[in-house]
């Protein structure tokens, strides 16, 4: 005979009527993809890259992931907004679950490949520069100590640490180190977006803070206790790609209240990637591409930082009519959906004026001698319609952040807020008072309508 099989059930579950399914997260919207227009319409330094790329998701991670990149290698490039100088630098964030395809980003992150390979060839040569003035100063600090040099030799200065992309992995000293090292300009590029997380909630480590400043080029300073000096960069101009899911998403910006909410570009991937061949020639083609194209990227980068006075970016004067109606028509609409999404309406206008930037700066990239230029409508047209997909996204983000947290609870703890629940219900009570009063928060009022619906129906009086 079957040994029987015990299984303790707690008091008062019902057996016939199973309890209520917990109330699931927001799922993706069925966001339309990219209009073909915004890809025709690129410079032809973009548009060239992502005709390379043969699926549509990939084209479209390519160029978030390209816009942000392209935005941290502009240097002396600025444009008036609000009567102050901005940059181009933008935050992007791709959303996606494991083996989505966010690999496509990584062929944006190739772009700055030979900008990092330049700048730290020059770190290289710094430091050997450094090693020969210091041989010669010791030279010179033992002839002073025996009095046969009139004058002490004044120390060299230590070489620079010259990247373009900055580690996310780091204290928060390291990085604000590199920024004043690289003339206050760098990005951040991470494909696991817990990577910058775990920084932020670092004591020692915590980022968020130079983030938020970064964006609108604020002021940032730290003390450095090894020279025993405070350091200021006055105009950070920093850039950052991330990609990640969601989990790593809520743990970068928890909440809406977050101010990182509002500036970053969101995209989210749906999961319909199949298996890749990893030995497609085209793979290898892709890379030599690409890397041809870095040092097409290295050639404009090098040729804006030997500026001696910033390339001014305007917008035409019907454009800046156009921009102001759209983005106050944006604002109304945004104030329907909730009212805390006015800094989100506020920094889009920002993101989509420093996507025109980039796209006029690549459009006009072999021009060498302009010291202004003016946003064509092609690429004026272009940025407002990839902002106005951005919305979608990070509309969604704004559910995601404001989703009720899942409800976990025995079966016990269960049949117990069920009572509770059909208890306050038969006194009259609202399911949003019954929400507050059970789990804290009236976001979890639609937990409360299903359990009335199945077990108190009939207890109102």
């Amino acid at each position: 005979m079957d040994t029987p099989i015990h299984v303790n059930i707690p008091d008062g579950t019902d057996l016939n009527n199973g309890l209520p399914p917990e109330p699931p997260a927001p799922s993706l919207p069925d966001l339309p993809p990219f209009p073909e227009d915004i890809f025709e319409c690129l410079p032809p330094l973009l548009r060239c890259a992502c005709d390379k790329l043969e699926k549509q998701t990939d084209k479209e991670v390519f160029l978030i992931g390209a816009l942000g990149v392209l935005s941290g290698m502009m240097p002396n490039v600025q444009g008036m907004y609000f009567g102050r100088q901005v940059h181009p630098n933008l935050y992007c964030f791709v959303v996606g679950s494991y083996g989505t395809g966010k690999g496509a980003l990584l062929w944006a992150k190739d772009l700055g490949e030979a900008t990092e390979n330049h700048r730290q060839a020059l770190a290289k040569q710094s430091l050997k520069d450094h090693h020969d003035a210091q041989l010669k100063y010791l030279k010179q600090q033992k002839l002073y100590d025996k009095g046969k040099a009139q004058n002490p030799p004044e120390a060299p200065s230590l070489p620079r640490h010259l990247k373009l992309f900055l580690p996310a992995n780091s204290t928060k000293t390291a990085v604000m180190q590199l920024l004043m090292e690289n003339e206050g300009r760098g990005i951040v590029f991470e494909t696991e977006g817990d990577t910058l997380a775990d920084m932020l909630r670092q004591d020692y480590g915590n980022f968020s803070d130079v983030l938020r400043k970064a964006f609108h080029h604020e002021p940032i300073s730290y003390y450095r206790r090894a020279n025993n000096e405070d350091v200021k960069i006055n105009r950070p101009a920093l850039s950052v790609v991330l990609s990640g899911t969601e989990d790593q998403l809520r743990r970068l910006i928890p909440t809406i209240d977050n101010g990182l909410f509002s500036r970053f570009c969101f995209y989210f991937l749906q999961s319909d990637a199949p298996f890749l061949n990893p030995f497609d020639a085209k793979t290898s083609e892709l890379s030599w591409y690409f890397n041809s194209l870095s040092d097409r990227y290295m050639q404009l980068y090098k040729r804006l930082e030997a500026r001696t006075e910033p390339v001014q970016f305007v917008l035409q004067p019907h454009q800046q009519a156009l921009f102001v109606s759209l983005f106050d028509k944006c604002k109304t609409e945004l104030r329907h959906v909730g009212t805390d999404l006015d800094g989100t309406a506020n920094r889009l206008g920002l993101i989509c004026y420093r996507i025109a930037m980039v796209l006029t700066i690549v459009r006009f990239a072999d021009n060498k001698d302009a010291d202004s230029f003016s946003c064509t409508d092609i690429d004026f047209n272009n940025a407002s319609l990839i902002a106005e997909h951005l919305l979608h996204y990070s509309l969604h983000v704004y559910e995601l952040l404001n989703a009720p947290k899942p409800l976990v609870f025995t079966n016990a703890e269960k049949t117990e807020k069920i009572a509770e629940c059909c208890r306050n219900y038969g006194l009259g009570v609202s399911l949003r008072k019954i929400s507050i009063h059970l789990f804290g928060s009236d976001k979890n009022s639609s937990t409360i309508l299903k359990w009335v619906n199945k077990y108190c129906k009939n207890m109102r009086a």
